[in-house]
């Protein structure tokens, strides 16, 4: 802890540049007196260092924790292809109304994604005659339970500026972890375009390894693999199915995978490079998934909790959708009486993860 911060060394990963201009300000300063955001990333940037990752010698030293994340996933998968499915079939009935419902449950299966918490679902989503009314509003039933949790809710707003969006309709996702919510994150990405809501999806991703689980392009395709395969057992039918399409929404361009140094560095959005800004303010949408990247588009700053998420979010794309579990005491755009029942309910409710908050800017 007392170590002072050194320099990341050149070793191949192109960044040594980059890391010296962010320490040059932290000279002297330790492991836990440097920003916490720095720190954070410094450490994954350190072991990748003493792994050799980036001459070759160790592939991605989080594999094994990924894939078995995954793995560990499949049986929540099987809720997850049932209402997936159900939302699909709605929009091959072209009803307007379910489209929306389905879109902003399927949002919301996103947002919680890093939980896996199947609490959020309909239990197995059963089909027998007995549950049948509850099988038939599935999506509504995600919404019911899921949004007790969430502090801020502009859900609305996102689906009036995603449905009205004109032509071109690119949506980008910004994604966070592998595994579980990496796949909620694909059955968003999947609905946008088969509804039509979106012509192309544009999933951007780290360009190596950090936090352990975020996710790079590699692992988008081998989860896709892995769930499409006849020979992964323990794989839904439903969610193989669904999984099949995928492959050809990257072959034809539909979905874009797309890596950028910018997701592994410590920087706040304002510092973000010309290309990025660039190519977010063509966006319909882009929305924006996890802790760390919200931190980083507030700027790790202290704002008062309800400063408005719109205000501070301003600078940078015309259209902004957090989805965010709230890890860090870093927050914004929470109503004041949201804050009293969240701390009533539970003293820690900035950093449990319980709760969520979907905050846009549309205009």
């Amino acid at each position: 802890g007392n170590e002072t911060l050194r320099p990341v060394e050149d070793d191949g990963g192109g960044d040594a540049d980059s890391w010296r201009a962010i320490l040059s300000d932290l000279e002297g300063q330790t492991w836990l007196s440097a920003p916490w955001l720095i720190t954070e990333y410094y450490f994954y940037r350190r072991i990748l260092t003493a792994v050799g990752y980036f001459s070759g010698e160790l592939g991605d030293p989080f594999e094994a924790q990924k894939q078995k994340g995954l793995q560990s996933s499949f049986p929540a998968l099987k809720s997850l292809a049932k209402l997936v499915q159900r939302a699909i079939d709605d929009v091959r009935g072209d009803d307007a109304a379910a489209m929306e419902t389905n879109f902003k449950a399927i949002l919301l299966t996103s947002l919680w994604g890093n939980r896996m918490d199947l609490s959020i679902w309909p239990a197995e989503a059963t089909e027998d005659a007995e549950s049948s009314a509850r099988a038939k509003d599935a999506m509504g039933e995600v919404l019911k339970s899921s949004t007790k949790m969430l502090l801020t809710d502009h859900s609305d707003a996102v689906w009036d500026a995603v449905s009205t969006a004109g032509d071109g309709k690119q949506v980008d996702l910004i994604v966070d972890n592998a595994g579980f919510e990496l796949i909620t994150d694909l059955c968003l990405a999947d609905f946008l375009v088969t509804s039509g809501l979106a012509k192309k999806v544009v999933i951007h991703l780290k360009t190596h390894p950090v936090f352990v689980s975020d996710a790079m392009a590699k692992d988008v395709r081998s989860h896709i693999e892995a769930l499409a395969s006849d020979a992964t057992p323990g794989v839904d039918e439903r969610m193989r199915g669904i999984a099949k399409r995928w492959q050809p929404f990257l072959d034809s361009g539909q979905w874009e995978l797309r890596e950028h140094p910018f997701w592994v560095l410590p920087l706040a959005f304002w510092e973000m490079p010309a290309d990025l800004v660039a190519h977010f303010a063509r966006s319909s949408m882009v929305f924006v998934k996890g802790d760390a990247n919200y931190r980083r588009q507030i700027g790790e700053r202290h704002w008062p909790f309800a400063t408005p998420f719109e205000d501070i979010s301003s600078y940078w794309a015309p259209h902004v959708c957090c989805l965010r579990t709230m890890k860090s005491e870093c927050a914004c755009g929470v109503p004041t009486q949201a804050q009293a029942r969240a701390e009533e309910e539970d003293a820690s409710w900035l950093v449990s993860g319980r709760y969520g908050v979907v905050q846009a800017k549309t205009k």
